[in-house]
């Protein structure tokens, strides 16, 4: 299967900033992560980034992350 690269942006809230979520996705999917900004502090974070995979792959790892708590924008 071919991969396919989405670029998104996402910020979360405080209760997910000690938590590894890009780590997380990249186990669980087999997803690939690079991040190109991000602004990460005691209450917030936000992140630019492009995620690598499979379509279904990203589909789920974006899924879970919109469980979580994490607000994502598709550029």
């Amino acid at each position: 299967m071919s991969a396919t690269i989405r670029k998104l942006t996402m910020s979360f809230p405080q209760k997910l900033i000690r938590e590894p979520i890009l780590h997380n996705i990249s186990m669980k999917f087999g997803v690939v992560f690079n991040i190109s900004r991000a602004n990460v502090n005691d209450e917030m974070g936000y992140l630019e980034l492009s995620l690598e995979g499979t379509d279904e792959a990203l589909d789920q790892a974006i899924k879970y992350l919109s469980e979580r708590g994490v607000t994502i924008t598709e550029s």
